[in-house]
């Protein structure tokens, strides 16, 4: 399978966790970020690894979007994060053009804050950017017996509309994260294409051929062959073709720029000025209070049924258990646990370079 092919990497240099969120902070703080804020930036990239999401991980971002956009400006590395509005449910806050990992950590916080006191409370960012994975926003929630709700819109013109020629809206992920008891949570955490947009520049630097649907060239024609991805302008709804349900991928991209771009007041990806540095992003979170419906512990304690039960239907394949969305993240985890994680070796070499370059210790591995 592909998506396997994509999370195996040839010779990895293991890290341990803390080694390398550390040492990603000592980057961010170079390029001007404040140390307590770098490292919580580089907390939640290195979660990401964690889990398994190596397309929102150190890998394939730091380059990307966060160390790039510091270094160039279009990442304010000192904002001043501010409440625009707000009422005892809803908050407006303003991101001020800085990383997107920290200003967003500060919102879910306030939504959960906010929470614990109405049952039901949201927060939407604007003048953000790039903010890793969207579960980890959500998975907030849980600890606080919450049920946590992320959506992003907005970044590179990612997104086809159906039988649109030019990309019109970025790949707008959504994550939704309900507490268990003895289980593992249910975590949903998709983007609103086939795949991650990152999963590109994985399958291009593995050499390894994608599946139709995950990539499309100005004509409309699909491209596998990752030789050609500069011929790559974007991809497909989820769904790919309207018989396959894309209207329904492209519907819920457009209900995330509706709610995490106008209900802000941002500009949505697709009228945003072609030069738009770095991408303009804008957020959802939402925090609900479960015992503000119904005890807490019964609540957890169907979940456990439910998701006991759903894991012991018959099994098409008797060799694969049935699996749900957060479980296979959940189980990367607790490997990763032992084993660190892996760094494939231009990331190392890439860490290395700006290390140099910006008077860093380089403390990794290798």
């Amino acid at each position: 399978m592909v998506l396997e092919a994509l999370h195996h990497i040839e010779n990895p240099t293991y890290v341990q966790p803390e080694l390398l969120a550390e040492f990603v902070a000592s980057l961010f703080h170079a390029a001007g970020m404040p140390r307590d804020e770098a490292r919580e930036a580089a907390d939640i990239l290195v979660d990401a690894d964690m889990h398994g999401i190596e397309t929102h991980g150190v890998a394939y971002n730091i380059d990307h979007h966060y160390l790039t956009g510091l270094m160039n400006g279009y990442i304010n590395a000192t904002p001043k994060f501010r409440i625009t509005h707000e009422t005892p449910s809803t908050a407006v806050f303003d991101a001020d053009r800085g990383i997107g990992m920290v200003a967003c950590k500060r919102a879910m916080e306030i939504a959960i804050d906010k929470a614990k006191n109405v049952g039901v409370a949201t927060v939407v960012v604007p003048n953000s950017s790039h903010f890793a994975a969207a579960g980890y926003y959500s998975r907030m929630a849980l600890e606080h017996d919450m049920i946590g709700l992320t959506m992003s819109s907005g970044g590179t013109r990612v997104i086809i509309p159906l039988n649109g020629r030019l990309p019109w809206m970025g790949t707008n992920p959504i994550a939704f994260a309900a507490p268990a008891d003895k289980e593992p949570p249910f975590i949903l955490d998709m983007a609103t294409s086939t795949v991650a947009f990152g999963k590109l520049a994985i399958a291009e630097e593995f050499g390894v051929d994608v599946p139709q649907g995950w990539a499309q060239d100005r004509d409309g024609n699909a491209v596998t062959d990752m030789k050609h991805r500069s011929e790559v302008i974007g991809q497909p709804p989820l769904g790919e073709t309207h018989e396959h349900g894309a209207h329904k991928g492209y519907g819920l991209g457009m209900m995330t720029d509706i709610m995490a771009g106008l209900l802000s007041g941002e500009t949505i990806s697709g009228l945003m000025p072609e030069s738009a540095r770095g991408g303009r992003f804008c957020q959802y979170f939402q925090a609900t209070r479960i015992d503000a419906f119904r005890p807490a512990a019964d609540f957890k304690a169907e979940m456990d049924k439910m998701l006991i039960a759903l894991r012991n239907q018959p099994a098409l394949d008797e060799a694969k258990s049935i699996s749900y969305a957060g479980l296979p993240e959940h189980e990367t985890f607790q490997e990763r646990l032992k084993t660190g994680v892996p760094l494939p070796q231009h990331t190392v070499a890439y860490f290395k370079r700006m290390a140099d370059e910006l008077g860093v210790d380089f403390t990794l591995p290798g």
